[in-house]
């Protein structure tokens, strides 16, 4: 096995923040950052057979001549559709001249990008199609086009692996606690790919911590945060969470200990679900008018929820009939986002690598 990073290469300016950021990468034997194509054609030499390549990277210029190479050369692109979840588009169609309205909305730079992207796409399609194609919840089947030669292999999204992991162990809680689960909605790097910015720290962290308090009073209950993977809050000064304790790492399992999730539309979600936690939504005015707003609003119509707007009047707020947990929508959720009823009760890779070995 050997892992090709094309971030170098397709995405320079974020590979150059990260570098400058401090963080270390995870490196590893098979690891092999790609800046340059020669670079690329080296790995292409080095190899007398690939048999199959695992496609993680997005449809842009240089992903699509490197996956129109593997396949030129015999190899089967397996593409992993598991990471569907609840989308504001669903029931709605938007044609080609649809999206080409929003891209140009966005300004003249991000149309032109848009514009390119979408030729290469369509005319690259035929020739990348993939002949393995993984899925987790009902909802991720109609992701992928019909019509061509692929095989669909039933699995379920990598974070129920975590699920399995975490069943056979018995988690010790400090005392119970509502956990936030953070989305660096302010300083994310995606920011960086987008050139654009929707939440000021000034005003979203005060209602945050503002809301966690009174969550905190009203429930007699502590706080947790559970850092997204990529925020870098040790390093920022101030305290954004105003004392809160911020965990990495630990997603799933503070999840899976606390009394109650407070969140947004972060897909770690499906583990309030899976352990079959309660949830409060909540979102904010600059949230409402970004991007994210209306996929807050359909997470929470998904598992029966409302959502709290911080910037609003929060005194007559009921947190503590935010502890009801609708059941049937968690189970519907679970089958259409997490896992189809019925597949394997194995780790995702050992589903894929049986599949593999029988063919």
């Amino acid at each position: 096995m050997e892992v090709w990073d094309l971030t170098p290469w397709a995405h320079s300016r974020v590979w150059q923040n990260f570098i400058e950021s401090g963080r270390k990468l995870k490196e590893f034997a098979g690891y092999f950052p790609i800046a340059l194509k020669s670079q690329l054609e080296r790995r292409y030499s080095g190899l007398e057979k690939i048999g199959y390549f695992i496609d993680l990277t997005g449809d842009n210029f240089y992903s699509i001549r490197a996956k129109m190479r593997l396949i030129q050369m015999g190899a089967i692109r397996m593409v992993c559709a598991t990471g569907s979840i609840p989308n504001p588009a669903d029931g709605q169609k938007c044609g080609f001249v649809c999206k080409l309205r929003k891209a140009i909305a966005d300004g003249p730079i991000k149309s032109f990008k848009w514009l390119i992207n979408a030729i290469i796409r369509k005319l690259a399609a035929p020739s990348i199609r993939p002949g393995l194609v993984i899925v987790s919840g009902e909802k991720s089947i109609p992701l992928f086009f019909g019509g061509c030669d692929h095989v669909i292999l039933e699995a379920h999204n990598l974070d129920y692996d975590i699920y399995l992991k975490l069943t056979k162990s018995i988690g010790m809680p400090a005392g119970e606690y509502a956990v936030f689960l953070d989305q660096d909605y302010s300083f994310h790097p995606d920011w960086t790919y987008l050139n654009a910015s929707y939440v000021t720290p000034g005003k979203y962290f005060p209602a945050v911590c503002n809301a966690l308090r009174r969550i905190s009073d009203a429930l007699g209950i502590g706080l947790r945060v559970a850092a997204h993977p990529r925020s870098s809050y040790p390093q920022r000064v101030p305290d954004y969470f105003e004392g809160i304790p911020i965990e990495y790492g630990a997603t799933a399992e503070l999840i899976r200990d606390c009394t109650i999730v407070v969140c947004h539309d972060s897909t770690a979600i499906q583990f309030a679900v899976l352990f079959g936690k309660p949830i409060i939504f909540v979102t904010t005015d600059e949230l409402n008018a970004s991007p994210w707003g209306a996929s807050i609003a359909v997470f929470a119509s998904a598992l029966g929820k409302s959502v709290t707007n911080l910037d609003g009047d929060l005194d007559n707020v009921n947190w503590r009939k935010e502890l009801s947990v609708d059941s049937q929508k968690y189970a519907e959720y679970r089958n259409k986002y997490i896992k189809i009823n019925g597949s394997p009760e194995k780790p995702h890779w050992d589903i894929v690598i049986d599949h593999i070995e029988r063919r």
